[in-house]
């Protein structure tokens, strides 16, 4: 009964291991760890570290149990697995890019559909360690069965590793960034997922105001976007960015904003606390510096992308044309 109780097992306290130590080596990442789960409303510590040991006892578990102990352990494998599966689809639903901080510093996941595939895989060795602990209540526990007969689950275990690298090897590279602009996804006010470097990249610059619900400059440059959105377009796409947790819901994208799931793209942009805020993001992917910061500054990179407008639309004339 290898296959169906020793190796899901050995790999599933492997896994849990690592996540375990490697979150509790990085707590202090844990409120960025809940917010790329899209996950408010706890502490964000107490919350990641209380996971963490549940994923260490988990793991002595697995090792350590017999009996009814085995069955409880892969019991509550089981539970974790399909909880993460589960926080990781609604994550992903709700937009979010981010590394989720699953395993700490060991590695970086970023929430997505593999990260949904490697939960699901889990999930079914859980149920598989499951079956096997009740169907086999007598074997003894899996660290005695790895010191009586250490080569075959060894030897599974190296098998399921050597996929693994095979299937990592297979992933296409991404193309590097050096621009220091991050591939942040934002959510539309028509619930439209963007991405303003990727549209940048494809031709358009994005003119990125951020904005906090409540503060009067913020309010100003909002309303001013009603009457001057039509013309900044025909250059720049306009953004109106307000941060999830920032004071303003996921809704804000409701009323006119492009809201900021991760809440930290102005930040990653080196973009200060202080709102309003704008900066251009140029065809090239890069930012066009200096940042506008407070109302002065924002009102006037709103001027100066509007006379750039303006002048991209004028004609010139002949004699115009003849000087140049």
């Amino acid at each position: 009964m290898l296959a169906l109780t020793t190796l899901p097992s050995l790999i599933l306290a492997v896994v849990f291991a690592v996540s375990g130590v490697g979150k509790l080596l990085d707590l202090g990442a844990a409120s960025s760890t809940l917010r790329a789960l899209r996950i408010t409303g706890l502490p964000a510590g107490p919350t990641v570290g209380a996971v963490a040991a549940a994923e260490l006892v988990t793991a002595l578990g697995l090792l350590l149990g017999a009996g009814p102990t085995a069955v409880a352990a892969a019991a509550g494998a089981l539970t974790l697995t399909l909880v993460f599966l589960a926080i990781g689809v609604r994550a992903q639903a709700r937009a979010s890019t981010d590394d989720c901080g699953c395993f700490g510093r060991v590695a970086s996941t970023r929430v997505g559909p593999a990260m949904t595939a490697r939960n699901a895989a889990l999930s079914a060795l859980a149920a598989l360690s499951l079956l096997g602990a009740l169907e086999e209540p007598a074997l003894p526990a899996l660290a005695v069965r790895l010191l009586l007969s250490p080569l075959p689950a060894i030897g599974a275990l190296l098998s399921a590793v050597a996929v693994a690298v095979v299937v990592a090897s297979l992933r296409r590279p991404e193309a590097p960034n050096r621009t220091g602009v991050p591939d942040a996804a934002l959510i539309a006010p028509e619930g439209e997922v963007v991405v303003p470097r990727q549209r940048a990249l494809r031709g358009r610059a994005q003119l990125l105001l951020f904005v906090r619900r409540g503060c009067s400059a913020c309010e100003s440059l909002i309303d001013r976007m009603t009457g001057d959105r039509d013309r900044l377009e025909t250059l720049v796409d306009v953004r109106l960015i307000v941060a999830v947790g920032d004071g303003s819901p996921l809704s804000s994208a409701d009323v006119g904003l492009h809201a900021d799931p991760s809440g930290e793209f102005a930040v990653a942009l080196g973009i200060p606390a202080d709102r309003p805020a704008g900066v251009l993001l140029t065809t090239s992917g890069g930012l066009l510096r200096p940042i506008a910061v407070g109302g002065e500054e924002t009102a006037s990179l709103v001027d100066t992308v509007l006379a750039a407008a303006a002048d991209a639309r004028t004609p010139r004339s002949d004699e115009d044309r003849s000087t140049h």
